[in-house]
């Protein structure tokens, strides 16, 4: 297959960066009237604050961020301290106020119109954005689900009232946001090509394996949370009895790879014979 495709939108998730700068803002506001209430802690958080938006500027915090969390946290026990503080008051109120670096950033990240990728294709590899079924996460932060693939490794693709469907080794892929005329043009560059992909695979069968992966999905996750939760309430007296709400937490966690264990076991086993 020759050529390539690149499909692009402007200000993707921008609405996103919306529902996160009122959140960020929500946590600041709280940080703010904190200081009317417990003011010697909220001076210094704010001195602190400051000094960590210049400490930032000729070191990437990020970068250093369990360093910095270490000398964060040796800060605040040696505050706490000299100046008779609450060290967990500090913390929060700290943490809190941070949160103005989070609204400038996103603020001036609203403001400025960037263009991202989407889709692209070309006779090596492939990328596409696909959330599976975190549509949440996907709302905030679009592109953090732009996932890789190598094009040779496609078994099948084709359209179907939901959008382009494209299988990758046994793993099915709905990419998002694209239009009916850019499907249309993925599915022209693969009849194009010389890779006879396209509906290799019966619609039936790949809607077959979407519905079975979802009751895995309730099977693994949602039986140990019930057992659990039954659990909780009729042996673990509501969990007033914190031996046995721990100890049906615990079992629920262990569940969770048996059963996947057991789950893969069973679906290899024709293959095996």
């Amino acid at each position: 297959m020759g050529n390539s495709i690149q499909i692009e939108r402007k200000n993707l998730g921008k609405s996103g960066d919306y529902f996160t700068l009122v959140l960020y803002s929500l946590i600041f506001f709280i940080g703010f009237l904190s200081i009317f209430w417990e003011w010697k802690s909220g001076i210094v958080s704010v001195i602190c604050v400051i000094a960590t938006y210049f400490l930032n500027r000729k070191i990437n915090l990020i970068v250093h961020l369990k360093w910095f969390s270490i000398a964060l946290v040796l800060l605040a026990l040696l505050v706490s301290w000299l100046l008779q503080l609450s060290f967990w008051i500090f913390m929060i109120q700290f943490l809190a106020l941070s949160c103005i670096h989070a609204v400038i950033a996103f603020i001036a990240a609203i403001r400025d119109d960037h263009t991202d990728i989407i889709f692209s294709l070309n006779a090596d590899n492939f990328s596409c954005l696909c959330p599976g079924s975190d549509y949440k996460g996907y709302a905030l932060n679009p592109m953090g689900y732009r996932k890789y693939f190598k094009t040779k490794d496609i078994v099948s693709i084709q359209q179907d009232e939901r959008g382009l469907l494209i299988v990758v080794k046994g793993e099915i892929l709905r990419p998002r946001e694209l239009t009916a005329s850019e499907i249309t043009q993925i599915l022209a560059y693969f009849n194009a090509g010389e890779f006879k992909v396209v509906e290799a695979i019966p619609l039936r069968d790949i809607r077959q394996a979407e519905t079975e992966l979802a009751w895995m999905k309730i099977l693994v996750f949602g039986v140990p949370c019930l057992l659990a939760g039954l659990s909780i309430y009729f042996l673990g007296d509501n969990g007033q009895n914190s031996v046995v709400t721990m100890f049906s937490i615990l079992l629920a966690i262990l569940l969770v790879p048996l059963l996947l264990k057991l789950i893969n076991r069973r679906k290899h086993r024709p293959e095996n014979k």
